[in-house]
């Protein structure tokens, strides 16, 4: 018989008293292992059942993996996050890459992570509350890991009033932001709405649609003080 095919036994499980929700379970010729509930109901380990040292590798890997579904769940509680951000947070934490796609795995078969609702969701509060253009945000989701098809698609559900009214919010609060002469101030409304990503046309048009409700109103009070 192998090393590896020893047999040991479980001669006693205990509650860790200093981790919530692990045990220690006592074997008989070999050292102890700490282990997750859910590994410990998953692989039987109670009192009196028999393990080979090559299934000791197994159930350790498992405990390794429910760490890291763990601390991804934490992660998570702060704010929605792409499975490449989550990826990158469990590498830094050492996790090896296999364990990493496990555990990805899983958080999507539970909805967890979800690309294409993130970028969706991403999407349109990056438009009605952040004032930014189409190009802007997608390149938010390339830089977060987004799959090109779920950019496409929530690049694709803009609605074009939407984006309109956006662009317009942005140019009359830069309008008010900026002096000179009015043509001078068209152009670096228009240019900054081009850098904040919203197409050439809109942000032509919302630079001079802006320049004209101002001039109109300006025209209003001017001729309210005349009376």
């Amino acid at each position: 018989m192998s090393e590896k095919e020893r047999i040991v036994s479980i001669v006693r499980v205990e509650r860790d008293e200093k981790q919530a929700g692990r045990y220690i379970i006592h074997l008989d010729q070999a050292s102890p292992l700490n282990v997750h509930e859910e590994v410990m109901i998953k692989y039987r380990l109670l009192k009196g059942t028999e393990l080979s040292l090559d299934s000791l590798d197994e159930i350790l890997r498992a405990d390794e993996g429910n760490r890291a579904y763990v601390q991804s769940i934490k992660y998570l509680q702060r704010k929605p996050r792409t499975r490449m951000e989550l990826a990158r947070n469990l590498a830094q934490k050492g996790y090896e890459e296999g364990i990493i796609q496990e555990v990805l795995d899983r958080l999507e078969r539970e909805w967890l992570v979800d690309d294409q609702a993130y970028a969706h969701q991403w999407t349109n509060q990056r438009v009605t509350r952040h004032m930014k253009g189409r190009r802007w945000i997608q390149h938010e989701l390339k830089q977060k890991g987004i799959p090109e098809r779920h950019i496409s698609s929530a690049i694709d559900a803009i609605e074009p009033e939407q984006e309109w009214e956006s662009a317009m919010q942005a140019a009359h609060k830069k309008w008010r932001q900026i002096k000179g002469e009015p043509h001078l101030r068209k152009q670096k409304v228009a240019a900054f709405l081009a850098r904040r990503g919203y197409p050439m046309d809109i942000a032509r048009r919302a630079a001079y649609q802006a320049a004209d409700e101002q001039e109109t109103e300006n025209g209003e009070l001017g001729g309210e003080d005349g009376k």
